[in-house]
């Protein structure tokens, strides 16, 4: 039986609810990364992940979204941008279809961060005070830099968008789509005067972050925060398939835990 909610008939879906409440909602993006990588980037990965930790696990997986919250790139071609409204919107609805029907575990799977992770964390809180339901929110290129240490770049270049864990990635999943003749790094530019940019919207002062949103050509003209320099296909292999075991462990354990009761007095009537 196909782990693909788009591939069972009603009566497999049901079937498969005695067995696992559980499902996984992919969440990719258009947005830019760098002229070297495809604006797909977070969709492949969403893509690929879900597919392969769904067949690992028997884990429903529903079709993935993907559009989100980009905003700070919208003016990049081929960045698509949608409103935080549109986006809350349909994965609180898309989410309420699937608690409707007894799913009671959702696990949100988003290679996309910006204005998703928050989004997110807030539809699982409203999820979690409405029905009861118990979401897991995952940022996949968050994820990826936790569990892959590894990630260094040279004396005075720095880790971000377009860089690495992106490019190695890329170079594993979809080589043809990633142009590393176009992949360069130069220092940020620092529009903020006496702050040191760290991305469009995280800025250095006295060696701390501060959160001043700009959009992404403010502070890099081609859309890279990281240097790609050291990107191989090697190196997004390690960090693919470190990513995939920990979220195959992960998803067996959320699937199997006792779902923690909600006092009825926050539970909405």
């Amino acid at each position: 039986m196909s782990y693909y909610l788009q591939d069972m008939s009603w009566d497999e879906i049901q079937q498969t609810l005695k067995r696992t409440d559980t499902v996984i909602i992919p969440l990719g993006n258009l947005e830019q990364h760098g002229p070297h990588c495809p604006v797909g980037s977070c969709y492949y990965l969403a893509h690929e992940a879900s597919k392969i930790i769904g067949f690992k696990t028997q884990i429903p997986v529903t079709p993935i979204i993907s559009f989100g919250i980009s905003n700070p790139y919208k003016n990049f071609p081929g960045s698509l941008n949608i409103s935080t409204n549109t986006f809350n919107n349909l994965v609180k609805e898309v989410s309420l279809a699937l608690v409707h029907h007894g799913f009671k575990r959702i696990i949100f799977l988003s290679a996309h961060g910006g204005g998703n992770i928050p989004t997110l964390q807030r539809v699982s809180e409203e999820l979690r005070e409405e029905t009861g339901a118990l979401c897991a929110v995952i940022h996949l290129w968050g994820l990826l830099g936790q569990l892959s240490p590894e990630i260094t770049t040279a004396p005075g270049e720095t880790e971000g968008h377009g860089g690495d864990p992106d490019t190695s990635v890329m170079l594993y999943l979809k080589p043809e789509l990633v142009d590393m003749t176009k992949a360069t790094w130069v220092p940020l530019k620092a529009p903020i005067e006496g702050l040191t940019p760290i991305s469009h919207s995280t800025h250095r002062f006295r060696n701390i972050n501060i959160s001043i949103p700009l959009f992404g050509e403010e502070v890099s003209e081609n859309g890279i925060y990281g240097s790609p320099m050291k990107a191989s296909k090697e190196r997004g292999e390690k960090m693919f398939n470190t990513l995939i075991d920990f979220l195959v462990e992960f998803t067996q354990h959320f699937d199997k835990i006792k779902l923690p009761p909600i006092p009825q007095d926050i539970l909405k009537k």
